[in-house]
């Protein structure tokens, strides 16, 4: 009997050594593909988004994982995984309107390659679409704004039932309706019946409503150094919510925004005062730190300004309720050189490639003008600079108004403007076998103009999903003098001194995609236009500040900002590639645009690879498909907590200039690098 016992014993301990030997040989397999066979309703990357089983990442992924904490770790086979899986499939299916989906496996491990790849067949049976729908709890609403959240309840009955639509929609009735006093509504639940035979759902959903609450009153309470310097009827002013008026989680939005603008105020929180409320009466409390009114600080800053990247330093003075309204006047004085990215430190290079900018600058802003749902902006601008051997003088201003429009409608974003510019050129050294050249020219430029936009996007640095729609259009005069001086003596020859009227389109859209569930990986698009027109007068006529440029940093990446112009020239520009190495002008008429594939592999760092395309040309009956430069690339993003921060690789897959693709010359010769501040788009 003992020999029995211990033989059972040995045999058991040797199935669980064995058991474990083959879990641990198991982790040894790297999972290097997934596989869905029979799924029609969603792409393979969908369905993997959603698995515990994840696929072993690309090898430099491994190996930059190997020797520091950047990429992604190998992934491995593990049966257990499995289950959970077929779990999380079938779940994803039936949220999706696929209740009777089935789901089974197989998969294949190749010992010597030390791999395993895995499959999983899907049958998904019948697509439910939405049946009769019944909602309890809206009654109190009045008829216009039940009218308004019909359509939300009510889906198509052809549409295939999603729960992540309902969410949404459901989500969107709460909001809405807390824009119109409803403070305390939820939604409460969702009953859903399938009808297997008519392959339909049929839905009962509950809503709590509440009351409708009006404000009763409007509470401060003020802290910090300048508490007692800042009027509470200034603040009740700019706050723009009265006694009576409905609660609106918007309106309280915009006030705060109003608020922050004003720079008072350290922090700034409003909200309704739910435990004090009476009946269906809620207070208003306003809680702010108001710091001191004024501000002398030093800057370090980075920018993006004309497609390059840009170092300065800089000083500014801030004066705080500038003469009461809450108005803030700021006056600013910086340097800084720009295009860092494209400094040459050699003999001869450096004057060449050196570019810097000394800009003087007032701001004043007014958080209220006309009416309390504008905002306006007056600023005042002096600069001197240089761009490829041409010095610069501008100065000018421009008075933009930000009107307050609803974030729920199609157009959200409305920014008239008025600008007046004046631009004087000069190009001490113009080359000597010219016998005459515009060396001091000058424009005076008067322009009106707006910019309409709709803005739906997720995030402001890291969108997954929306839109942004951007219209900018503006009619202007331009006075325009050129100077003609002999080379050799450089005496004045000619003044030719001119008016002329034109209007400006510029057209922007971007679209970002989710390319996974976990909104860590993107699908972004741009496609920009722009086109000027002459009223009056002909395209020498218009300020080579006013014109298209193409290349640089946010724009087409295989070339440097301002490289893509014309190769035509007008007339005060008439020497043969003179324009190309000073890029004074660009083009009247401007195609650009991008595909960009984002992906985070760490919270703080990503990647992402992308095809830019544009070209600039002088009128739009002489765009030529074969001028459109292409450029591809890649580039890694640090997310800090102020802004993205990117160096992208950029490569002149097709190059306009001399009609070649990247195949026919050196790959490393056609490459640009950029650092950026923020996505390119």
């Amino acid at each position: 009997m003992v020999l029995k016992f211990l033989s059972v014993c040995f045999f058991i301990a040797a199935l669980g050594f064995q058991a474990v030997l083959f879990a641990q040989q198991q982790e040894d397999f790297e999972l290097s593909s997934i596989n869905f066979e029979g799924n029609e309703g969603f792409s393979d990357s969908e369905l993997e988004s959603v698995l515990l089983s994840k696929e072993t990442p690309w090898w430099f992924w491994k190996f930059l994982n190997s020797f520091s904490g950047l990429g992604s770790p190998p992934e491995y086979y593990d049966s257990t995984s499995i289950p959970l899986d077929i779990i999380s499939l079938k779940s994803y299916y039936s949220v999706n309107g696929f209740f009777l989906a089935e789901i089974s496996y197989s998969y294949n491990i190749d010992t010597s390659a030390r791999d395993a790849e895995l499959t999983y067949f899907i049958k998904e049976g019948p697509a439910f679409t939405y049946g009769d729908n019944q909602t309890y709890g809206l009654e109190a609403l009045d008829e216009n704004l039940f009218t308004q959240v019909r359509p939300l309840l009510h889906p198509a009955l052809d549409v295939r039932y999603s729960q992540e639509d309902l969410n949404l929609r459901f989500e969107s009735i709460v909001v809405y309706l807390k824009d119109f006093g409803y403070m305390l509504i939820e939604f409460d639940s969702t009953v859903i019946s399938i009808d297997t035979v008519k392959h339909k759902t049929s839905m009962n959903t509950y809503f709590n409503l509440g009351s409708r609450y009006l404000y009763s009153e409007v509470k401060i309470e003020k802290e910090g150094e300048g508490k007692d310097l800042v009027s509470n009827e200034m603040i009740r002013y700019v706050t723009n919510i009265n006694v009576g008026d409905a609660y609106s989680v918007e309106n309280i939005a915009k006030s705060r925004l109003r608020l922050a603008r004003t720079g008072l105020f350290n922090s700034i929180n409003l909200r309704g005062v739910i435990e004090d409320t009476i009946k269906n009466f809620v207070p208003l409390l306003i809680t702010g730190n108001i710091g001191p009114l004024n501000e002398l600080s030093p800057e370090v800053f980075a920018d993006n300004e004309l497609n390059t990247f840009n170092l300065g330093v800089g000083a500014s003075y801030i004066r705080k309720n500038f003469l009461g309204d809450a108005r803030k006047l700021t006056l600013r004085v910086r340097f800084r050189v720009t295009d860092i990215s494209n400094i040459r430190f050699s003999s001869g290079l450096f004057e060449k490639t050196f570019q810097s900018e000394i800009d003087l600058s007032m701001l004043l802003e007014q958080p209220f003008l006309f009416t309390r749902s504008i905002s306006g902006r007056l600023e005042g601008y002096l600069k001197s600079y240089n761009i490829s051997s041409v010095e610069y003088r501008n100065f000018g201003s421009i008075l933009t108004l930000t009107v307050d429009m609803p974030s729920y409608t199609f157009i959200n974003v409305l920014n008239p403007y008025l600008r007046v510019d004046h631009l004087a050129w000069e190009v001490p050294n113009f080359p000597v076998e010219l016998d005459t050249f515009a060396v001091d020219s000058r424009t005076f430029t008067t322009s009106l103009g707006a910019e309409v936009g709709s803005n739906n996007t997720n995030d402001l640095f890291y969108p997954t999903r929306g839109r942004i729609i951007s219209l900018i259009s503006e009619i202007a005069s331009s006075d325009v003098v050129w100077e003609f001086r002999e080379h050799n003596t450089n005496e004045l020859k000619e003044i030719t001194d001119d008016l002329g009227y034109y209007y400006k389109l510029q057209l922007s859209l971007g679209l970002f995609l989710p390319v996974s569930k976990d909104n860590f990986t993107v699908f972004g698009i741009k496609a920009k236009t722009g086109y000027i027109q002459m009223i009056k007068g002909g395209p020498d006529l218009i300020s080579p500040s006013q014109t298209f440029f193409v290349g640089g940093s946010n724009s087409v990446r295989g070339w440097r900002a301002r490289e893509l112009i014309p190769s035509d020239q007008i007339e005060y520009i008439s020497a043969p590639g003179l324009n190309d190495e000073l890029k004074i002008r660009g083009g009247t008429f401007l195609i650009e645009g991008s595909f960009e594939y984002r992906r985070k592999f760490e919270k703080e760092y990503g990647f992402a690879a992308f095809i830019d395309y544009g070209n600039t040309w002088n009128g739009y009956k002489k765009i030529r498909w074969d001028q459109l430069a292409v450029a591809i690339g890649t580039g890694i993003r640090y997310y800090s907590p102020i802004a993205p921060f990117r160096l992208d690789f950029g490569f002149k897959f097709y190059d306009p200039a001399d009609k070649k693709f990247i195949f026919e010359k050196s790959v490393f010769k056609s490459m640009q690098f950029h650092f950026g501040i923020g996505e390119a788009f």
